[in-house]
């Protein structure tokens, strides 16, 4: 992408999908979505957001991406409200067809009909739906419907119903679970079970039923002509109606670890909503048909508060457990007593249990198709003053009484993995016995959207470098509310590997229509890779009037610093590092008061993926100019090609080296190009030069087999010198820290005499306050201005010695900039004048190599 701006003002780039950050985690069985982009995600997942177009694979409705699922993929579903019925279609046996809601931090995903069920299974087979909130839309319309179908499972969600059933289901539908939800609702039953339906599993869900004035009674579960339907692990709570009603042809019932209260907790023993029935004459528990005969029914607690009877067994009211027991044998283990229940967040966490509660480490350990958790995702806990009842320590009811662990963190580099690949472990230690994880943890790194996962391990990639942190949190609730009983936030200074490609021409003001050079004080526009710099070679050709090239993140401020100066109808290239993040394009501004014509070539980026950098003191790897009987001594000639064998000095699996390419004595002008062995010569340039002219430039050019090439392009010949200061390679630990341009030195007023040494200190604005470590070297632009005479600049460490190989020629009058990456001691490094003459030295500071753990 090129765009032209008119005297400098900022580009106002396309919008573009914004939706969520990466960092989607299916963990554990609680499942979070992100709305971004599926090339995030792994195959087989579509996704569904209320922010979605753009020419994005984000779908605007469920039933659009209903229209394209397959057995076996995923519908993630991002938070907020969607009005639709979804027709659920069928999975495989071993391939269900999920559809899996956004649930955490105080946000869900909700799906209400206007005109019918939130959800309609029918006929269907092979279907997850999971951490949705189902609302029903309209009276006489449930909220879930599941009829004629086979192997469903609703769960980890909310079901709001009023006037109509929560989860209806019917019509000879076989093994339907319904799991750790939370319903509530009004005048209709919550769950009803009927029609036929067999083998149907309720387990860990917590009921709240009310009442509304005027509307006839009603019965929170019914379970109708429905065989072998089993009920664990549940607590329902009605004003002033029938906990669980069992009828007509439903033999093989269970009802086994629950709790049942027929009167709120607002008005103990009394109907909430006024007026009511008399509570003595609501039965919780009701069995009748041919579950009373072979029913089973066990482990329960029945609250006796509402003053009645506490069972209806084949027609028979039993006013207490032992009634129950010793007519029918059922209900042996059976409490009647208050459960204690809490009131806090019952309607979006479930009904909880207080300290004290009976139903405490008293419930049945192997009850018939019990869950390893409960509503909110938590492994049962042995909670040391309470006597184990049942062979075990599982409480009764939907929610566990569970500890508060103890957290530590701990946040490195994924070993192995990529430079911003991270993983964040948060092991908890538990003052109580459990036979699970206990607690949901919540991981957001910056930028990103949060996900969860309760085994306490996240591997976050992140899209930059910087001094990242993820944010860790914990949630005994599985994030059904937005409260946390740990917070914290360790953070992980991160630096970006670096990726040579083929050098590709990316701008080329000459090509564009019309020819259009880069007009004074304009600025042109050009994408690169994003993800933490980009390295670009940048030559300047044909300018009418001297001037200069400022190169920078066009989502930073324009810097004073500059990166390439030119001369009237001069060639002349340097190499660029400039940051890139957020695919923002980088700015090229032309600060000179004529026309430029630009050429851009990538020749690698900073990012994730890529190797670190080694240095090492400069050292001559080629130079035409050597004495007679060496070989390769003759100047390259016209059109001449020379490659580099550097396997001796470069270890196996480098993949570029830092070179200072000098091209001295040309005949005629020209360029050279670094490029892979054997690869053809790609259209872009390294080190452009004219007649007569010493010119240099810094190169990190692409090694192949230890092998650099380079491609003359002239019809004259040249002398090339070629220094190496630094490779990439696996095992290398220095990794780039790009900055914003930055001045860290400037003579001007104060030259620089002949044979004279500048200690330059460098800047550490891009690291954190703490925890940055000691510099190995420094990204900058070099400029030589204002000299009294030719000469040249030599940079290197502070404290080593002189090296003899310079980075930048000079003319006198002539401005001259080069890049150079050099090591550092003591935050410092050191630039001499070899001329003979005085001269204002300028350094910008481009970026740092820091170590890290990658």
């Amino acid at each position: 992408m090129i765009i032209l701006s008119n005297g400098g003002s900022t580009m106002r780039t396309a919008r573009r999908l914004a939706l969520l950050c990466a960092g989607l985690s299916l963990t554990a069985g609680l499942s979070v979505v992100t709305a971004s982009t599926a090339a995030a995600a792994e195959p087989g997942t579509l996704f569904v957001s209320t922010s979605c177009g753009d020419g994005s694979d984000v779908y605007c409705s469920i039933s659009d991406a209903v229209e394209r699922v397959r057995p076996g993929q995923t519908i993630e579903i991002d938070r907020g409200t969607f009005a639709e019925t979804v027709v659920v279609p069928s999975g495989e046996p071993g391939k269900p067809i999920r559809f899996v809601g956004y649930r955490g931090d105080g946000h869900r995903t909700v799906v209400e009909s206007p005109a019918g069920p939130a959800f309609l299974i029918s006929g269907a087979h092979d279907v997850v739906i999971e951490g949705i909130d189902a609302w029903s839309g309209k009276d006489g319309a449930p909220a879930v419907v599941a009829e004629n179908s086979t192997d469903i499972t609703v769960s980890g969600g909310r079901v709001v119903a009023i006037g109509a059933p929560g989860v209806e289901i019917s019509g000879g539908s076989r093994r339907v679970t319904v799991s750790g939800m939370v319903a509530t609702g009004a005048t209709a039953p919550l769950f009803a079970v009927g029609g036929g339906a067999s083998d149907t599993l309720l387990a860990a869900n917590s009921v709240w039923a009310g009442r509304a004035a005027g509307y006839p009674q009603t019965t929170a579960v019914t379970v109708a002509d429905a065989p072998r339907t089993t009920i664990v692990n549940s607590t329902i709570v009605t004003d002033c109606q029938v906990g669980v009603a069992v009828t007509g042809a439903s033999a093989g019932f269970a009802l086994y670890n629950s709790i049942v209260r027929t009167t709120g907790l607002v008005r103990p023993g009394q109907c909430q909503v006024q007026p009511g029935p008399d509570p003595a004459s609501v039965t919780p528990v009701t069995v009748d048909g041919a579950a009373s005969t072979d029913g089973r029914l066990d482990y329960n607690v029945i609250d006796p508060g509402h003053g009645g009877p506490l069972y209806g067994w084949g027609g028979v009211a039993f006013p207490t457990p032992a009634a129950l027991a010793t007519a029918t044998g059922q209900g042996t283990h059976d409490i009647g007593a208050d459960p204690k229940l809490t009131t806090t967040n019952p309607q979006w966490a479930g009904w909880a249990l207080a300290a004290d509660s009976p139903a405490v480490d008293s419930a049945l350990a192997t009850a018939p198709r019990m869950l390893a958790t409960d509503l909110r995702g938590n492994a049962h806990a042995d909670k040391p003053d309470t006597a184990n009842a049942g062979g075990g320590y599982v409480d009764r009811g939907a929610v566990e009484v569970v500890p508060t662990p103890t957290v530590t963190t701990t946040f490195t580099n994924a070993p192995g993995g990529g430079a911003f690949e991270t993983v964040t472990t948060a092991t908890r230690t538990y003052p109580w016995a459990t036979d699970g994880p206990i607690g949901t943890f919540q991981f957001r790194g910056d930028w990103q959207s949060p996900f969860f996962d309760r085994t306490g391990t996240a591997r976050i990639t992140f899209d930059r470098p910087g001094n990242l942190c993820v944010y860790v949190r914990l949630s005994l609730d599985g994030f059904r509310t937005n409260t946390a009983v740990h917070t914290e936030r360790p953070c992980l200074l991160l630096a970006a590997a670096y990726q040579a490609v083929t050098p590709v021409r990316v701008l080329d003001t000459r090509t564009r229509l019309g020819a259009v050079p880069v007009g004074p004080g304009d600025t042109v526009f050009v994408d690169v890779p994003s993800g933490g710099a980009a390295v670009l070679n940048v030559t300047a050709t044909q300018p009418t009037t001297s001037g200069f090239l400022k190169i920078y993140s066009s989502a930073d401020p324009e810097p004073e610093a500059s990166n390439l100066n030119f001369a009237a109808g001069q060639t002349i290239a340097n190499l660029v590092t400039v940051k890139s993040l957020n695919h923002t394009p980088v700015a090229i501004r032309n600060g000179g008061r004529g026309t430029v014509h630009v050429l851009a070539d990538l020749v690698g980026y900073y990012g994730d993926a890529g190797h670190g950098l080694e240095t090492t003191a400069p050292a001559r790897v080629l130079d035409t100019r050597a004495a007679v009987g060496v070989p390769g001594t003759a100047p390259v000639a016209a059109n001449g090609r020379v490659t580099v064998d550097l396997s001796a000095r470069v270890p196996a699996g480098t993949t570029a080296a830092v070179l200072n390419l000098t091209a001295t004595s040309p005949t005629k002008g020209g360029l050279f190009t670094a490029y892979p062995p054997g690869a053809d010569v790609p259209t872009a340039s390294s080190l452009n030069f004219v007649a007569g002219q010493t010119v240099n430039n810094m190169v990190i050019a692409p090694v192949v087999d230890g092998k650099i090439a380079f491609a003359h392009t002239g019809s004259g010949t040249v002398h090339l010198i070629a220094d190496l200061s630094g490779w990439f390679a696996p095992g290398a630990h220095q990794f780039f820290l790009p900055s914003q341009p930055t001045r860290i030195l400037d003579t001007r007023g104060t030259p620089v005499g002949p044979g004279q040494t500048v200690r330059v200190p460098i800047s550490r604005a891009a690291c954190p306050t703490q925890g940055c470590p000691a510099p190995a070297a420094v990204v900058a632009n070099v400029t030589a201005t204002n000299a009294a005479r030719s000469g040249y600049l030599s940079v290197y460490p502070y404290g080593q010695p002189r090296p003899t190989q310079s980075v930048l020629n000079f003319a006198s009058g002539q401005t001259v900039a080069t890049l150079a990456t050099v090591g550092v001691d003591e935050d410092s490094f050191l630039v001499y004048n070899g001329g003979k003459g005085t001269v204002d030295v300028i350094v910008d500071q481009a970026g740092l190599y820091i170590g890290t753990g990658n």
